[in-house]
């Protein structure tokens, strides 16, 4: 009975064969699994690949930094001061023979004395990416290359100048105010010479402005580890982990913390330009802050993110501005996965 189902499926006698080969084993021991030492750890279970910590923190005994590490509260300073908080997303739209369209859009938040006071929207724009364009761009010829090649670089470029572009103009302008940034204020490849982080913080220091890059989350373990004590902490606080930061990432620009911003809120990373302590406590007087992050980011993240009815819009200008040809096209990867493709 055996030797007909072989014969009939060569399918079902591959699959007895994969232990004969030692493909299993082979997968077992490209690396030491070392499972020994799981036993009697501390444990939090991933969800969708997402980051997830443990709500009470990892404990001291897990990191060599939390013992020397220092605590310090922050209390919010009750004087008036603008916070201007950017955030934007980016989208491709559509593609030619010869490069790609897509769509930014900014956000702008802004706080005073705190309370929200207005916000404003950018865009969409439209940047068509094709080989003349990147030839304008200032990029190093192999990034360029990547640029025209992979769509996340492309986004990332037209994201990274428009905010810088946002910043520049705000700091230029603004004077003893709070300029928020989503993410850390690290030096990208794709900046514009005349719109870099570094002369963007040259522009805060010179008109008295503090600038302040909150990132929700840190691919760093050893960050999590530093910031364990402020788990155990009442109310706002900040660590200071620049020997970590400058130790581990070039490029980066002012002073690097965790901070804890409300009772039982998430930790998050904060990178500063101007005096530490003073700029997290203006934020703190000026700026709402719900479930431990700033309403003007917040704001200003849902200001840019892209709609079902922008994205309609968007193929609806284009198709009657630009007397460009529709072509039909099929999903690749429905067509491969078919209902199972995700």
């Amino acid at each position: 009975m055996t030797n007909m189902a072989t014969q009939l499926n060569p399918l079902f006698h591959a699959s007895l064969s994969l232990g004969d080969l030692g493909i299993v084993e082979s997968v077992s021991n490209c690396l030491a699994p070392k499972l020994d030492e799981l036993k009697g750890k501390k444990i939090v279970f991933s969800c969708d690949d997402k980051k997830m910590i443990p709500v009470d923190g990892w404990g001291l005994r897990s990191n060599s930094y939390s013992a020397a590490t220092t605590v310090t509260t922050i209390r919010p300073i009750k004087e008036n001061a603008l916070v201007a908080a950017i955030d934007s997303s980016s989208v491709k739209l559509a593609e030619t023979e010869e490069g790609s369209l897509y769509a930014i859009k900014c956000g702008i938040a802004t706080a005073y004395a705190g309370r929200a006071l207005m916000h404003f929207k950018i865009g969409p724009v439209l940047f068509y990416l094709s080989e003349s364009t990147i030839r304008d761009s200032d990029l190093e010829d192999r990034l360029a290359k990547l640029v025209l090649l992979d769509d996340d670089f492309a986004k990332r470029l037209i994201r990274v100048r428009a905010e810088r572009a946002v910043q520049k103009e705000l700091a230029s302008h603004f004077t003893n105010s709070i300029i928020l940034v989503d993410g850390s204020l690290k030096a990208s490849v794709f900046e514009d010479r005349e719109r870099s982080l570094g002369k963007i913080a040259e522009s805060c220091v010179l008109r008295k402005n503090m600038m302040i890059g909150i990132s929700k989350g840190t691919r760093l373990k050893v960050l999590e580890r530093a910031a364990a004590p402020l788990t155990k902490v009442p109310g706002p606080a900040y660590i200071e982990v620049d020997m970590i930061i400058k130790g581990l990432i070039r490029n980066t620009v002012g002073s690097n913390s965790m901070v804890k911003l409300e009772k039982n809120s998430p930790i998050l990373r904060a990178d500063i330009v101007g005096n530490r302590t003073e700029a997290l406590g203006m934020l703190l007087g000026n700026d709402p802050v719900a479930g431990g992050y700033p309403e003007t980011l917040r704001l200003a993240h849902y200001i840019s993110t892209f709609t079902s009815t922008d994205m309609t819009c968007l193929r609806s200008h284009v198709l009657n501005s630009y007397d460009v040809t529709e072509l039909a096209a099929d999903d690749i990867r429905s067509m491969l996965l078919g209902s199972i493709s995700v």
